[in-house]
Protein backbone atom coordinates (compact mmCIF):
# COMPACT_ATOMS: atom_id res chain seq x y z
CA UNK A 1 0.00 0.00 0.00
CA UNK A 2 1.32 3.51 -0.76
CA UNK A 3 3.02 5.07 2.79
CA UNK A 4 1.53 8.35 1.89
CA UNK A 5 -2.35 6.37 2.26
CA UNK A 6 -0.81 4.20 5.23
CA UNK A 7 0.07 7.57 7.13
CA UNK A 8 -3.04 9.41 6.23
CA UNK A 9 -5.34 6.84 7.87
CA UNK A 10 -2.61 6.44 10.71
CA UNK A 11 -3.07 10.42 11.71
CA UNK A 12 -5.93 10.23 13.90
CA UNK A 13 -4.08 7.88 16.33
CA UNK A 14 -0.53 8.83 15.64
CA UNK A 15 0.03 9.93 19.15
CA UNK A 16 -0.69 6.31 20.67
CA UNK A 17 2.81 5.74 18.81
CA UNK A 18 4.75 8.75 20.30
CA UNK A 19 6.77 8.05 23.46
CA UNK A 20 7.43 11.53 25.02
CA UNK A 21 9.97 11.00 26.66
CA UNK A 22 11.91 11.24 23.37
CA UNK A 23 10.25 14.46 22.44
CA UNK A 24 11.70 15.46 25.95
CA UNK A 25 15.35 14.33 24.85
CA UNK A 26 14.72 16.47 21.70
CA UNK A 27 14.12 19.36 23.77
CA UNK A 28 17.10 19.16 26.03
CA UNK A 29 19.48 18.66 23.54
CA UNK A 30 17.99 21.52 20.85
CA UNK A 31 18.00 23.67 23.97
CA UNK A 32 21.48 22.77 24.41
CA UNK A 33 22.88 22.51 20.78
CA UNK A 34 20.17 25.75 18.80
CA UNK A 35 19.15 29.21 19.20
CA UNK A 36 15.61 30.00 18.13
CA UNK A 37 16.27 30.45 14.52
CA UNK A 38 14.61 28.57 11.81
CA UNK A 39 14.18 25.29 12.11
CA UNK A 40 12.84 22.07 9.83
CA UNK A 41 11.24 19.28 11.28
CA UNK A 42 10.54 16.39 8.75
CA UNK A 43 8.06 13.95 9.37
CA UNK A 44 6.23 15.91 12.04
CA UNK A 45 3.11 13.30 12.19
CA UNK A 46 0.61 15.44 14.22
CA UNK A 47 3.05 17.90 14.85
CA UNK A 48 3.31 17.71 18.83
CA UNK A 49 7.08 18.61 18.75
CA UNK A 50 6.80 21.13 15.98
CA UNK A 51 3.69 22.88 18.23
CA UNK A 52 6.29 22.63 21.68
CA UNK A 53 9.08 24.60 19.43
CA UNK A 54 7.12 27.15 17.95
CA UNK A 55 5.95 28.03 21.22
CA UNK A 56 9.63 27.91 22.40
CA UNK A 57 10.38 30.86 20.09
CA UNK A 58 11.78 28.95 17.06
CA UNK A 59 10.23 29.62 13.06
CA UNK A 60 8.86 25.97 12.55
CA UNK A 61 8.44 24.20 9.29
CA UNK A 62 6.76 20.91 9.90
CA UNK A 63 6.97 18.47 6.76
CA UNK A 64 5.44 14.99 6.08
CA UNK A 65 4.30 12.69 3.78
CA UNK A 66 0.60 12.66 4.57
CA UNK A 67 -1.62 16.30 4.09
CA UNK A 68 -4.28 14.73 6.92
CA UNK A 69 -1.06 14.80 9.27
CA UNK A 70 -0.47 18.47 8.21
CA UNK A 71 -3.96 19.31 8.68
CA UNK A 72 -3.66 17.80 12.52
CA UNK A 73 -0.64 20.24 12.87
CA UNK A 74 -2.46 23.72 11.34
CA UNK A 75 -5.23 22.52 14.01
CA UNK A 76 -2.96 22.05 16.96
CA UNK A 77 -0.83 25.40 16.03
CA UNK A 78 -4.07 27.18 15.73
CA UNK A 79 -4.90 25.92 19.25
CA UNK A 80 -2.33 27.15 21.07
CA UNK A 81 -1.64 30.26 18.83
CA UNK A 82 1.59 29.37 17.59
CA UNK A 83 2.46 29.92 13.82
CA UNK A 84 4.03 27.32 11.76
CA UNK A 85 4.87 26.59 8.27
CA UNK A 86 3.74 23.21 6.44
CA UNK A 87 3.87 20.98 3.80
CA UNK A 88 4.11 17.77 1.99
CA UNK A 89 7.72 16.73 1.69
CA UNK A 90 9.61 13.45 0.64
CA UNK A 91 13.27 13.41 2.43
CA UNK A 92 14.79 12.10 -0.61
CA UNK A 93 14.02 15.20 -2.56
CA UNK A 94 16.06 18.56 -2.15
CA UNK A 95 15.10 21.15 -0.30
CA UNK A 96 14.87 24.39 -1.64
CA UNK A 97 15.60 26.37 1.67
CA UNK A 98 18.31 26.84 4.45
CA UNK A 99 17.26 26.38 8.17
CA UNK A 100 19.75 26.68 11.16
CA UNK A 101 18.45 23.36 12.74
CA UNK A 102 16.96 20.31 11.15
CA UNK A 103 15.59 17.46 12.85
CA UNK A 104 14.08 13.87 12.03
CA UNK A 105 12.38 12.87 15.14
CA UNK A 106 10.54 9.21 16.17
CA UNK A 107 11.89 6.53 13.43
CA UNK A 108 11.86 8.82 10.31
CA UNK A 109 15.20 7.61 8.84
CA UNK A 110 14.27 4.28 9.96
CA UNK A 111 11.52 4.55 7.17
CA UNK A 112 14.21 4.37 4.34
CA UNK A 113 14.96 1.48 2.74
CA UNK A 114 18.05 1.34 2.14
CA UNK A 115 21.72 3.22 3.27
CA UNK A 116 21.72 4.66 -0.30
CA UNK A 117 18.70 6.77 0.97
CA UNK A 118 19.94 7.27 3.93
CA UNK A 119 23.01 9.11 2.33
CA UNK A 120 20.58 11.20 0.13
CA UNK A 121 18.53 12.09 2.93
CA UNK A 122 21.93 13.18 4.84
CA UNK A 123 22.94 14.80 1.94
CA UNK A 124 19.62 16.72 1.07
CA UNK A 125 19.44 17.83 4.62
CA UNK A 126 23.41 18.73 4.69
CA UNK A 127 22.62 20.94 1.93
CA UNK A 128 19.60 22.74 2.99
CA UNK A 129 21.45 23.42 6.68
CA UNK A 130 23.27 27.02 7.41
CA UNK A 131 26.12 27.13 8.24
CA UNK A 132 27.23 25.16 11.16
CA UNK A 133 23.65 24.21 11.47
CA UNK A 134 22.21 21.47 13.50
CA UNK A 135 20.73 18.28 12.61
CA UNK A 136 19.08 15.79 14.97
CA UNK A 137 17.87 12.30 14.05
CA UNK A 138 16.81 9.14 16.07
CA UNK A 139 17.45 5.34 14.61
CA UNK A 140 15.81 2.11 16.36
CA UNK A 141 17.96 -0.35 17.36
CA UNK A 142 18.63 -3.39 15.92
CA UNK A 143 18.09 -5.45 18.84
CA UNK A 144 14.57 -3.55 19.35
CA UNK A 145 13.62 -4.20 15.65
CA UNK A 146 14.49 -7.71 15.95
CA UNK A 147 12.65 -8.43 18.70
CA UNK A 148 8.98 -6.57 17.56
CA UNK A 149 9.05 -10.15 15.56
CA UNK A 150 5.71 -11.77 16.53
CA UNK A 151 5.03 -9.06 18.23
CA UNK A 152 1.05 -8.10 18.45
CA UNK A 153 -1.10 -5.57 20.09
CA UNK A 154 -4.86 -4.95 20.57
CA UNK A 155 -6.09 -0.93 21.31
CA UNK A 156 -9.41 -0.45 22.12
CA UNK A 157 -9.21 3.41 22.51
CA UNK A 158 -8.41 3.67 18.86
CA UNK A 159 -9.73 0.89 17.64
CA UNK A 160 -6.55 -0.90 15.55
CA UNK A 161 -4.74 -4.29 15.94
CA UNK A 162 -1.00 -4.02 15.75
CA UNK A 163 1.18 -6.45 14.55
CA UNK A 164 5.20 -7.38 13.67
CA UNK A 165 6.73 -9.73 11.35
CA UNK A 166 10.58 -9.98 10.84
CA UNK A 167 11.27 -7.95 6.92
CA UNK A 168 13.46 -9.96 3.70
CA UNK A 169 16.44 -7.59 5.35
CA UNK A 170 18.12 -8.09 8.11
CA UNK A 171 17.11 -6.01 11.11
CA UNK A 172 14.02 -4.36 8.97
CA UNK A 173 10.00 -4.76 10.29
CA UNK A 174 7.11 -5.15 8.68
CA UNK A 175 3.98 -3.75 10.55
CA UNK A 176 0.58 -4.28 10.08
CA UNK A 177 -1.70 -2.10 11.26
CA UNK A 178 -5.87 -2.81 11.32
CA UNK A 179 -8.19 -0.26 11.55
CA UNK A 180 -11.55 -0.66 12.79
CA UNK A 181 -13.50 1.55 10.38
CA UNK A 182 -17.33 1.84 10.44
CA UNK A 183 -17.27 0.53 6.80
CA UNK A 184 -15.11 -2.81 7.53
CA UNK A 185 -11.58 -3.23 8.64
CA UNK A 186 -8.69 -1.74 6.65
CA UNK A 187 -4.58 -2.70 6.93
CA UNK A 188 -2.08 -1.00 6.46
CA UNK A 189 1.34 -1.77 6.13
CA UNK A 190 4.52 0.20 7.30
CA UNK A 191 8.48 -0.77 6.52
CA UNK A 192 11.12 -0.07 8.95
CA UNK A 193 14.62 -1.31 9.04
CA UNK A 194 18.03 -0.20 10.83
CA UNK A 195 21.77 -0.42 10.54
CA UNK A 196 24.55 -0.40 13.08
CA UNK A 197 25.19 2.77 14.17
CA UNK A 198 28.46 3.09 12.40
CA UNK A 199 27.04 3.31 9.43
CA UNK A 200 24.80 6.06 9.84
CA UNK A 201 28.05 7.85 11.18
CA UNK A 202 30.01 6.77 8.22
CA UNK A 203 27.82 8.50 6.27
CA UNK A 204 27.09 11.40 8.26
CA UNK A 205 30.65 12.40 7.92
CA UNK A 206 30.85 11.78 4.86
CA UNK A 207 28.23 13.98 4.06
CA UNK A 208 30.10 16.33 5.96
CA UNK A 209 28.97 16.13 8.88
CA UNK A 210 30.55 16.20 12.57
CA UNK A 211 29.07 14.52 15.55
CA UNK A 212 28.18 16.86 18.58
CA UNK A 213 26.73 14.12 21.01
CA UNK A 214 24.38 10.94 20.99
CA UNK A 215 21.81 9.89 23.50
CA UNK A 216 21.51 5.97 24.01
CA UNK A 217 18.22 5.18 25.31
CA UNK A 218 16.81 1.86 25.24
CA UNK A 219 14.79 1.13 22.36
CA UNK A 220 17.37 3.99 20.21
CA UNK A 221 19.61 6.19 19.91
CA UNK A 222 19.66 10.45 19.34
CA UNK A 223 22.46 11.71 17.19
CA UNK A 224 23.31 15.19 16.98
CA UNK A 225 25.39 16.55 13.92
CA UNK A 226 27.04 19.68 12.85
CA UNK A 227 27.35 20.72 9.43
CA UNK A 228 31.12 20.95 9.33
CA UNK A 229 31.76 22.72 6.12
Amino acid sequence: MDSTISYDHLATFYDAFIDQAVYDSYLDLLNKYTARGTLLDIGCGTGNLSVELAAAGYAVTATDLAEEMLAIVRYRAAERKVRIREYVYDMLDPIDERFDTVIASMDVINHLTDLEDVQFGFTNIFEALNENGVFLFDVLSAEYIDALDGYSEDDEEFHFHWECHRGETPHSIVHTVTLHLPDGDKDLHIYEETHPLSEYLRIAEMVGFAELERVIMPERTIIVLQKNR
